[in-house]
């Protein structure tokens, strides 16, 4: 009786039912992608410290990079169906611009993952028995973290958006999304100096002899 009930509930305003619905797959795909590639992040970040990458570890990596795979196409699916929502149902909310910055992020998090999926995980593989970026050349380091720090920003930025109402009709596009380009770039530049300011002084060094002796 109490299922009948709850489904007759459910039953009598189906514009919410597929809201609903819509919300909970959309978070399914956030909290799942956005996990996975936290998880992913903290054991590059472990191993790039000097760990010795195994084939259980690589198994790891790759189960998680595939649950990133998972999340991103449920944002999209699930995004997209709010699109389609909208324009049939709620148009006016087709004029928030936050929702367009939302999308241009996930786009940039999606070119990223193709990148992470097509150069860097190969290399992961390689690197198996190997002291994780050993013998590395800086600029290749230095654009895998890069790849690592995108995924990160992308996947918290459109979290901390959807959660500020205050941004909802108010503040274009544009504005959005150059905080969040200054916020991408002010951690790749504390990431950076962290993790590679003595190579990249001493590159700088080298450069100046090379000059000098030119």
């Amino acid at each position: 009786m109490q299922l009948t009930e709850i489904l007759t509930a459910l039953s009598t305003d189906p514009e919410q039912m597929s809201r609903g619905i819509l919300r909970i797959f959309h978070f399914i795909g956030l909290s799942l992608g956005m996990g996975a590639a936290t998880l992913l992040d903290l054991m590059i970040f472990r191993f790039f410290l000097g760990k010795v990458m195994t084939e259980q570890s690589l198994e790891v990596f790759e189960f998680l990079a595939d649950l990133v795979s998972v999340g991103l196409k449920l944002l999209w699916v699930t995004g997209l169906g709010f699109l389609l929502f909208y324009w049939l149902h709620d148009p006016v909310k087709l004029g928030n611009e936050k929702v367009w910055a939302k999308i241009v992020i996930v786009t940039i998090l999606t070119v990223n993952g193709v990148f992470i999926h097509r150069t860097v995980i190969p290399f992961i593989r390689g690197q198996v028995g190997y002291r994780m970026l050993e013998g590395v050349a800086l600029r290749r380091k230095m654009l895998f973290v890069t790849t690592g720090i995108i995924s990160f920003t992308s996947w918290y930025g459109p979290l901390v958006i959807a959660n500020l109402p205050q941004l909802n009709f108010q503040v274009p596009m544009v504005q959005i999304l150059v905080v969040y380009g200054l916020v991408l770039l002010l951690i790749l530049t504390v990431a950076h100096f962290v993790l590679f300011g003595s190579e990249i002084a001493r590159f700088g060094r080298d450069q100046m002899r090379v000059r000098r002796h030119t």
